[in-house]
């Protein structure tokens, strides 16, 4: 059976079903009990990523869109190389794709319109697509820690972290479930304040991965037209 078309497979879209929101909204409060565990559990996990030059995934994503009534799957490879290259492709819906070459983060779903293009100034929004930076940066900074038990994932045992934004955050709450002996995020749950909630698993980590300077380049598509939106913006 084919997988849903999404109108909305990269991070942000402005039908709600984006992870990560432009316009920030107001911090939770903070969590009633803040777990040392938790903590210490991002740290660990925050220094494995300073360590880590490069890496590679594939990946498989599941929207909940709950104000649509609808649950959207997609499928893909994400790969991110230090200080800011990242790099999300898909191959279900195939083509779509979000990609930061250090300057700009580009955007394009050709699932949805293949004559318009997204562009951002990365400077502006480190974390705004790539969640490996906006989870595993400055933990105990941006969001509280709590935890919430084990759990597997596939044949990996894990920690799960609850984080809770302590400030201005594009999500309501996240869930991480952080490999209890890699110390490397193996699955990602984000609930936005719209309702929608995205998860993401990751197999096949690769932390060495081969990758050409071509992985976290992008060039518009001759005819397409390239929207740079105001910063603040929706995306």
């Amino acid at each position: 059976m084919s997988r849903p078309r999404s109108p909305g497979t990269g991070w942000i879209r402005g039908a709600g079903v984006g992870l990560l929101l432009v316009s920030a909204v107001p911090g939770a409060a903070w969590p009633q009990v803040q777990s040392p565990e938790a903590l210490r559990t991002m740290e660990e996990a925050a220094r494995q990523y300073r360590e880590v030059h490069s890496l590679c995934a594939d990946f498989e994503q599941v929207i909940q869109v709950r104000l649509l009534g609808r649950t959207v799957e997609s499928a893909g490879r994400v790969c991110q190389r230090r200080p800011n290259l990242f790099s999300m492709r898909f191959t279900d819906p195939e083509g779509d794709l979000v990609v930061s070459d250090g300057e700009h983060f580009w955007v394009y779903y050709p699932s949805l319109n293949e004559d318009q293009v997204m562009r951002y100034a990365a400077a502006l929004s480190p974390g705004r697509y790539d969640f490996f930076r906006e989870f595993l940066e400055d933990p105990g900074v941006k969001y509280g820690a709590r935890s919430e038990g084990m759990e597997p994932v596939g044949d990996r045992e894990c920690r799960i972290v609850t984080l809770t934004p302590l400030g201005p955050a594009a999500y309501r709450r996240a869930k991480l479930w952080i490999d209890s002996e890699a110390f490397l995020i193996r699955q990602l749950e984000v609930h936005q304040e719209n309702g929608t909630v995205r998860t993401l698993t990751l197999s096949n980590l690769d932390l060495s991965p081969s990758l050409g300077d071509d992985t976290f380049t992008f060039e518009a598509p001759e005819g397409a037209r390239v929207v740079t939106p105001p910063v603040g913006a929706g995306g």
